[in-house]
């Protein structure tokens, strides 16, 4: 399972330099594993770090884990997010074969964020985020 996981994970990257550098960004990789960020975008002067996250929809919506985990001989280990860890939170998902971006400031110190590939039902868009508004980084 761990390298399923570790596999989604290279998928979504990859996928995210590829969205970024069709829309014209400089990708660079940090060497480093231990950043608190996979990528650094580059355009026109303007530079991001940039969180990925490979998710897939259920029912309709993409419920995006913030925190980290990784594991070593000791066990699993989870870190969550603190404000100004990144930039930009970039997500992949396969079933729409899109990425979508967030910016850190929209999340405040939550565990998860939730975007809608349908809308809301009941026509209350102030507490439902479109996935289709974060189509842009």
């Amino acid at each position: 399972m761990a390298h399923l996981k570790k596999e989604k994970g290279d998928i979504g990257v990859a996928k995210i330099i590829s969205d970024l550098t069709s829309k014209q960004w400089n990708v660079c990789i940090p060497i480093s594993e231990h950043t608190k960020y996979d990528l650094i975008a580059e355009k026109e002067g303007k530079i991001v770090r940039v969180q990925v996250r490979f998710t897939t929809q259920k029912n309709g919506k993409l419920n995006i884990r913030l925190s980290s985990v990784w594991s070593d001989k000791k066990g699993n280990h989870v870190v969550n997010r603190k404000s100004g860890d990144y930039d930009v939170l970039a997500v992949y998902c396969p079933n729409t074969d899109s990425a979508y971006y967030i910016s850190d400031n929209l999340f405040d110190n939550k565990k998860t964020i939730t975007l809608s590939l349908t809308g809301s039902k009941n026509n209350q868009k102030k507490k439902v985020r479109l996935a289709s508004d974060f189509l842009q980084i």
